[in-house]
């Protein structure tokens, strides 16, 4: 039975809530119905159908206790299968803004990390839906197919007229309880490259995990990444995607979002044991980001005094990102299997 099927079935007659899988989503389960010439079919989808049930029965918080357990008990066994699946992986988060536009310095410089961390044996992990996270699993795809075909992908997917997320807000998509036919036609324009091409690499692709949520429904769940665990609870999926990414996690341009990554990661590394070692934090601090626009490192260099280098590291380049993570891929080594056996194997 298909990733499809499984999926379908497991739709509970509750109001139209996931029933808990029993492995990690395909992107073509997500999109399971998706027409390129039917600018509508998105909004047909599992993704899509699950992210309108879910707003009609409440996010954050459902109306109803058996929807919040049923979200529950779907979240948990997401949470089983990403922990199987990366146990064994030398697992790097890449974090950064959802409205990165396609073809900036931003998204080339995260899928070029993405493609250089894959090709030596690293596991992408991020947040699973657009800009800077579109990038870091477009980059992934490709390791396995070569530089040419890269720089192919790349220069197709930045076309100027598909260039930028149509949205702001999850209003401008869903009104009055359903789908704005204008905005799902922008959605399609926007996605359907993007699915096209990875269709087109399918059985190639180099594995990498989107970790999304249906709290930010809107935001379409990528395409490029081979797998996605995908949760109901998003303040769960957070925590989780930082926490697996135990060989570092690296933060490209962003906002609210990419802050608040940041201050979990720095608190999960602030309070690890002594004997399990640190998640190194690279700094990806274009145009300075991190240091003037969003001046994080100060706090950083701060709260973490003398430990500041051992967790820290600010760059400016790709070839640098990956630089960090490799240099302390060493140290990392010795404690990741004893914490892998403690968080994941539990």
């Amino acid at each position: 039975m298909t990733n499809a099927e499984d999926a379908e079935r497991a739709v509970s007659d509750a109001g139209f809530v996931l029933a808990p899988p029993d492995r990690l989503y395909t992107p073509a389960a997500l999109y399971d119905g998706f027409d390129p010439d039917d600018d509508l079919s998105i909004g047909r989808s599992l993704d899509y159908r699950t992210y309108l049930a879910t707003l009609a029965q409440g996010m954050p918080i459902a109306r109803s206790a058996g929807i919040v357990n049923t979200r529950a008990l779907h979240d948990a066994a997401i949470t089983y299968s990403l922990a199987a699946r990366v146990v064994d992986s030398r697992s790097v988060g890449i974090l950064g803004g959802h409205g990165e536009p396609r073809g900036s310095e931003t998204y080339n410089a995260v899928a070029e990390i993405a493609f250089e961390l894959t090709q030596k044996n690293y596991t992408i992990l991020t947040g699973g839906g657009p800009g800077a996270m579109e990038a870091a699993h477009l980059g992934a795809r490709y390791a396995t197919l070569g530089r040419h075909a890269f720089d192919d992908a790349l220069a197709r997917i930045s076309a100027p007229a598909i260039s930028r997320f149509p949205f702001h807000r999850s209003s401008e998509l869903v009104v009055d309880g359903g789908f704005d036919s204008g905005a799902m036609r922008a959605l399609h324009a926007w996605l359907a490259p993007a699915i096209n091409l990875a269709r087109e690499s399918e059985g190639d692709a180099a594995a990498s995990i989107g970790i999304p949520t249906w709290a930010y429904g809107h935001e379409p769940s990528t395409p490029f990444a081979t797998e996605h665990a995908k949760y109901f609870e998003n303040s769960i999926r957070e925590d989780g995607l930082l926490a697996l990414a135990l060989y570092g996690a690296i933060y490209a341009p962003g906002s609210a979002g990419t802050l608040q990554e940041i201050f979990e990661d720095a608190n999960q590394n602030f309070y690890a044991p002594p004997t399990e070692g640190v998640s190194p934090m690279v700094f990806l601090d274009l145009d300075g980001w991190w240091t003037k626009q969003y001046p994080v490192i100060p706090v950083l260099r701060t709260l973490f005094g003398d430990r500041f280098d051992q967790v820290v590291a600010v760059v400016t380049t790709p070839r640098n990102a990956v630089a960090a993570i490799e240099e302390r891929s060493a140290a990392i080594a010795t404690w990741a299997d004893t914490a892998a056996d403690r968080k994941l194997r539990a």
